[in-house]
């Protein structure tokens, strides 16, 4: 059985303001993020997982094909 790899681009269209809102924002956020997460959107524990799971893939995937972050990112 073949694991998605690119479920950061799924269709999350409810959850994107927040996702947003984290990469944006995430000093800002408190600590532990789960819990501030649903206080300040009203999400679920689920949803709240969901935000900052793919928060942090979009932060560490490329933007573009030609960009070679992510997991094709060279190690330091």
């Amino acid at each position: 059985m073949a694991i998605p790899t690119t479920d950061h681009n799924s269709d999350a269209g409810h959850l994107e303001p927040m996702i947003q809102w984290l990469r944006e924002n995430r000093a800002e956020c408190g600590r532990p993020a789960i819990p501030h997460l649903r206080r300040r959107f009203g999400v679920s524990a689920l949803d709240a997982c969901k935000i900052l799971r793919l928060a942090r893939l979009r932060d560490d995937w490329p933007v573009s094909a030609d960009d070679q972050g992510g997991a094709n990112a060279a190690h330091s």
